[in-house]
């Protein structure tokens, strides 16, 4: 690298700022990050995300006791979605530094979307818990990966701001994912419309992160 340029700089397009008596840290402010089509691809990769995760979460059960599975049982699932999550985070974290953040996070989606596709066909309880192993592992390795995009298309100079405001693109998927689940199921008598929603929501999502690009100033 030339004298004096970090590595930081060559891989995301954003330069540290020096001033007077130290170093400014390097990056956008929330105004020059919300007028980049980056920030809205991030924004709807959350609510996507958010949206699949609680309605999986707030149907999972019911829907697996409409099975015939007793209840019990059914809870099980989420202990099984809960411990591979654990698993997913410091496996595919440590991938995504290796292989990059975009290209563990497209797998991690697909993964994802993949598993949903799977519990629409599931009748028994090991399906259920194959389900729970991909789906958790996936969605898991799916948080470190996007949290960091975000650090590495703005900087750290506002990270705190942008991540809270996309943090409200999250609630705005949490809130209306298992309302939308089960409103459909009201109206179908199934869940197979709503967890379809959900699959195509995580494979919006992977086309999302691959439209995502690094941010120059």
């Amino acid at each position: 690298l030339p004298d004096g340029v970090k590595p930081s700089s060559v891989e995301t397009g954003i330069s540290e700022t020096k001033k007077e008596g130290g170093t400014q840290l390097a990056g956008f402010s929330l105004l020059e990050a919300s007028r980049t089509p980056n920030f809205w691809f991030l924004g709807f990769i959350w609510l996507l995300h958010s949206f699949a995760l609680f309605l999986l979460i707030t149907h999972i059960v019911p829907h697996a006791t409409d099975l015939g599975i007793p209840a019990m049982q059914a809870a099980t699932i989420l202990s099984f979605m809960g411990g591979s999550n654990l698993a997913g985070r410091l496996i595919m974290g440590r991938v995504s530094d290796i292989i990059g953040r975009k290209q563990t996070a497209i797998i991690c989606a697909i993964l994802a979307g993949g598993a949903i596709i799977w519990l629409i066909w599931s009748q028994d309880l090991l399906m259920f818990y194959i389900f729970g192993v991909v789906w958790g592992f996936s969605s898991g390795g799916l948080d470190p990966c996007t949290a960091a995009l975000i650090s590495d298309t703005f900087g750290m100079r506002s990270i705190g701001v942008i991540m809270g405001i996309l943090n409200i693109a999250w609630g705005i998927g949490a809130a209306i994912g298992p309302a939308i689940g089960g409103l459909v199921y009201d109206v179908s008598e199934s869940y197979f419309i709503a967890f379809s929603t959900g699959a195509l929501a995580m494979l919006l999502l992977a086309v999302f992160v691959a439209l995502t690009r690094p941010q120059k100033r």
